[in-house]
């Protein structure tokens, strides 16, 4: 059982930008955001249910431990989620969108 990472400005290089693995990132504000609200528990199920194999989920909180980051990789709106391999964005999906439409962005930009 997989689990989705807090991803802060302290530890985002480590994790994502370091690191061999390919990332879901979804950058969020769930003080405020409703549909960030509404993609998070999607979000939190394809991770903890491992229902892409070979990826990892994260999630970046815009509004407090991740605003450095968030600024740095220029989001302008929320939720936006990036499937990524180190620095490099595979691709980029904006808003809340069902499971099964997230599940396929994934697995196609993830190439998994």
């Amino acid at each position: 059982m997989a689990e989705l990472i807090k991803i802060t400005d302290e530890n985002y290089e480590k994790e994502v930008i370091n690191s061999k693995d390919i990332w879901c990132v979804t950058f969020s504000a769930l003080s405020f955001c409703q549909p960030c609200k509404m993609l998070h528990p999607v979000i939190e199920n394809i991770a903890k249910n491992d229902k892409v194999p070979g990826v990892k989920f994260g999630v970046v909180a815009t509004e407090d431990t991740g605003l450095n980051w968030s600024t740095s990789m220029g989001i302008r709106g929320v939720p936006t989620t990036h499937v990524m391999r180190g620095k490099e964005i595979l691709g980029t999906k904006v808003g809340f969108v069902p499971e099964k439409d997230f599940l396929d962005f994934v697995k196609s930009t993830a190439k998994v």
